[in-house]
C-alpha cells in the first residue's frame, strides 16, 4: 500500500469527484481511477460506490479515512523529523491565513523570515477562517493565522494580534463629516458584508447583536479587497479590519468615522493541530510573526 495511494483516496473521499481529486493532487482523472482501482485491489474491498451521477464512500472507505489520514500525519511528521536534523539551511512551510491576515500582514512576515533563512520554501494559502481550521485539522497546513476560532479541541491557539474593525464610508459620505457617529445615524445605512464562515463578519453580527442594531445587508463579499471597492462606488459602508485600509485611508480614498460606544475588536491567533510536531522552521516563523507587531 503506498501513501501516494492514500492520499489520492483522502482527496477523493473529501470531494467525492475524481476530477476535483485530481485537480487536488496534481493527477488526470484517468490516473486518480487508477490509483483507486490499486488501493481497491490490495484491500480487497470497493471504497467507493457510484450512486446515480454522484460518487459516494462505501462502509469499508468510511473505515479507511481515519486510518488513511493518521498514516500520511505520519509520514509528514517523520519528513519534518528529518528536516530538523539539517537545521534552518533547507525545508518548507505549508502556511495557512484567513483573509485578512493573509492579505494583509504575514507576506511581511515571509518577507521578515526569508532574510534569515532563505533557504525553507514558505507556501501560503489564503482562505476564510473555518477553512484554515479545517485545513490545519486535515494536516495540509503546519499551522495558521485566523481571525476567529471556530474550530473545537482538535487545535491549539496562541494569542498574536489585536485587530480593530473599523467602519469605512466614502469621503464625501453624509457619516464622513461628523466627529461622531451615534447608534440611530447607522439605522437606515446599507452595508457589505463578508461571505458566511469569515470571522470578520462573525465579530461584527455578534458586537451589532449586542447593541441591538439590525443591518440592511445589500451585498456579500469574499475579501476585503471587494468590500473597499464596493464602498468607494458607494454602494454602501462596512466594517473591516484597520490592517486592509490603511494605505485607502492615508490616501483620503476611504473614511474611518468613529463609534465610541461601538468598538470592535477580535483577537487575531495562530492555530494547529495538538498532535502536530512543529518543526525548527515553523516555531522560527511564529516566534518572528508574534514580534513583528
Amino acid at each position: 500500500m503506498e501513501v501516494r495511494d492514500l492520499q489520492v483516496f483522502i482527496s477523493v473521499a473529501k470531494h467525492l469527484n475524481y476530477t476535483r481529486a485530481g485537480e487536488e493532487v496534481h493527477l488526470s482523472q484517468p490516473s486518480v481511477s487508477v490509483r483507486i482501482k490499486q488501493l481497491e485491489s490490495q484491500l480487497g474491498v470497493k471504497l467507493f460506490e457510484q450512486l446515480g451521477k454522484k460518487v459516494a464512500l462505501t462502509e469499508a472507505g468510511q473505515l479507511l479515512v481515519p486510518y488513511a489520514n493518521r498514516v500520511i500525519r505520519a509520514v509528514e511528521d517523520a519528513r519534518l523529523a528529518i528536516e530538523e536534523l539539517q537545521g534552518l539551511d533547507r525545508g518548507s512551510l505549508r502556511i495557512g491565513a484567513s483573509t485578512t491576515p493573509g492579505m494583509y500582514i504575514i507576506p511581511r512576515t515571509i518577507a521578515r523570515f526569508k532574510e534569515f533563512h532563505p533557504q525553507i520554501e514558505v507556501h501560503l494559502g489564503i482562505r476564510d477562517t473555518r477553512e484554515i481550521e479545517d485545513g490545519v485539522i486535515r494536516n495540509e497546513f503546519d499551522f495558521g493565522f485566523v481571525g476567529g476560532h471556530l474550530a473545537g479541541d482538535e487545535v491549539d491557539v496562541l494569542p498574536w494580534l489585536t485587530d480593530e474593525l473599523v467602519l469605512i464610508v466614502p469621503p464625501r459620505h453624509r457619516l464622513a463629516s461628523k466627529k461622531i457617529v451615534k447608534r440611530d445615524d447607522l439605522v437606515n445605512e446599507k452595508f457589505i458584508g463578508r461571505e458566511s464562515g469569515s470571522a470578520t463578519r462573525a465579530t461584527v453580527a455578534d458586537r451589532l447583536k449586542e447593541w441591538e442594531i439590525q443591518l440592511e445587508t445589500v451585498m456579500e463579499m469574499e475579501n476585503p479587497e471587494s468590500v473597499k471597492k464596493a464602498v468607494q462606488s458607494g454602494l454602501g459602508i462596512a466594517f473591516i479590519s484597520k490592517f486592509a485600509v490603511e494605505t485607502e485611508l492615508k490616501a483620503k480614498a476611504l473614511a474611518a468615522v468613529r463609534i465610541p460606544k461601538l468598538a470592535i475588536s477580535r483577537e487575531l491567533k495562530i492555530v494547529y493541530r495538538k498532535d502536530k510536531h512543529l518543526s525548527r522552521a515553523a516555531r522560527a516563523f511564529i516566534e518572528i510573526a508574534k514580534k513583528d507587531r
